[in-house]
């Protein structure tokens, strides 16, 4: 069953279409799907859809931005600032589709799997709202599902979208000054050249702006593949003891927990799928270039993209607080495969200081890659943004049957932060939910993503999703296993 409530089209005439921001132009055209899992009795949960309702009317008569249209099937993105409508609030019921008892997610730890299911994918449409909030009901709890539009907003938005919305389900007061739309200028703008006069050609880009392609219209949609995720639980204790011997090694100070776990992961997961691509003995493989690679008698390397939030390396404090939008930028890490190999092939079980000398060299690599994501960096890459004529054209350097490029994203803090409690029945019960996942109807791209975890876990979640063949070997191995407490399946 579907309901779907507090839709209105909105009026003729009453349009005003403006471009949104160049960070915002280059952004998915797709919805961000996060999912936040609460317990509710099936006896209340009339009363917490009712109350999830209002608390989003309410919100969309605060935040106005997340009431509006936009219209994303175009060169130029554009959003009409003067739409009337309220936030879209969708009500599913899922029983039947999941299969599965709320109780018996929980227990099994909210498998990655049981969110990849078409009843959960939201289409992209060329006129779309900003913000639909869905509510997946099963026996015993309902799933929030935000969707924001990625185009009006990245991790970072969608924070502060929870931030507004558990406010208003408690009813307490919450910052509704005006937000800050754009971090340079009004919006987009583009001309045929960059500023320094070269032509905006794939050769320019590539040489200047390694992580990124442009491409050719018509820009077509890679085949998916054969790819599953899993959720694997580390814990922080461990991650913190790999810390400290890091710190006996070179000049790495103190990595943070994030960069050591995706040190980690990078050369596991490359392990794994260079034994299922290129040789079954991935520890001591002699690699080839990939078609069309081109070494000249160089070491072939892999590549790590890592996501990164680029406020606070342009704004000052309150404007990287008030900012709405997108702010993504991406730092790119190099490394010869085999060296990435050579980090695994160690004993077990693993002695977490032998772990770390040998993951020393990538965590380096990694720490590097996002220092050099600085201020001059992120303002060189924005002005040739805004030199696009169609900003759709130029994508990350990434394709999902590249098997030496993996991506890190994160959202770790997501959700879960102070002041982000839920009264999710209106009864003054507060609490965050029991977990936050990605929803959608098929699964990402090879990646890695950091998850949310509650205030005070000792846990760490990470969702890694990989070509099936690989996950198995993952799974399998011994190295990798000695470190993880479970996986969610």
């Amino acid at each position: 069953m579907t309901t779907q409530t507090d839709r209105e089209a909105p009026r003729d005439n009453t349009h005003q279409w403006v471009p949104l921001n160049t960070w915002n132009q280059l952004a998915p055209r797709t919805y961000n799907r996060l999912v936040l899992c609460f317990e509710v009795d099936n006896d209340k949960q009339a009363a917490a859809i009712q109350h999830l309702k209002d608390s989003a009317l309410r919100l969309g008569r605060n935040q106005p931005v997340l009431r509006s249209l936009l219209k994303v099937d175009a060169p130029i993105a554009l959003i009409d600032v003067l739409a009337q409508h309220n936030v879209q609030v969708e009500v599913h019921d899922v029983r039947e589709a999941f299969g599965k008892t709320y109780t018996h997610l929980k227990e099994t730890g909210f498998p990655a799997a049981t969110f990849v299911n078409p009843v959960v994918d939201v289409p992209a449409a060329g006129i779309a709202q900003a913000l639909i909030l869905r509510i997946y009901t099963v026996d015993g709890g309902l799933f929030l599902g935000i969707h924001l539009h990625h185009s009006i907003g990245d991790g970072k938005a969608i924070d502060d979208v929870i931030s507004w919305l558990s406010a208003e389900s408690r009813g307490d007061w919450y910052d509704k000054s005006a937000i800050l739309s754009s971090p340079f200028y009004g919006c987009h703008y583009s001309k045929e050249k960059n500023t320094d006069g070269n032509l905006l050609d794939p050769d320019y880009i590539s040489r200047r702006f390694p992580e990124r392609k442009l491409l050719s219209p018509p820009v077509k949609t890679p085949v998916d593949g054969e790819w599953i995720g899993k959720i694997f639980i580390f814990k922080i204790a461990t991650l913190n003891v790999i810390q400290s011997h890091l710190q006996q090694f070179g000049d790495l100070g103190r990595p943070s927990t994030s960069v050591v776990l995706m040190a980690l992961l990078w050369a596991y997961t490359a392990k794994a799928r260079a034994a299922v691509f290129e040789d079954p003995d991935a520890n001591t493989a002699v690699l080839t270039p990939t078609q069309g690679e081109q070494t000249n008698g160089e070491a072939v390397h892999s590549k790590l993209f890592t996501v990164m939030d680029a406020r606070k390396r342009v704004f000052n404090e309150d404007q990287a607080r008030r900012y709405f939008g997108n702010a993504v930028e991406v730092a790119l890490a190099k490394m010869p495969t085999a060296n990435l190999l050579k980090s695994c092939g160690i004993a077990t079980p693993i002695r977490l200081d032998v772990l770390a000398k040998n993951l020393g060299p990538i965590v380096c690599s990694i720490q590097d890659s996002i220092e050099a994501v600085d201020q001059d960096s992120v303002h060189e890459r924005h002005k040739m943004y805004s030199c696009l004529p169609d900003p759709r054209n130029l994508v990350l350097d990434y394709f999902p049957d590249d098997t030496r490029a993996f991506v890190f994203n994160s959202w770790r803090y997501i959700g879960v932060n102070a002041g982000q409690e839920w009264d999710i029945t209106g009864a003054g019960t507060v609490g965050y939910p029991d977990a936050i996942r990605r929803a959608g109807g098929k699964w990402n791209w090879p990646a890695a993503m950091f998850l949310p975890t509650r205030p005070g876990s000792e846990e760490l979640e990470v969702m890694i999703t990989i070509e099936e063949a690989a996950m198995e070997l993952l799974l399998k191995d011994e190295g990798l296993m000695g470190l993880v407490v479970r996986v969610a399946t």
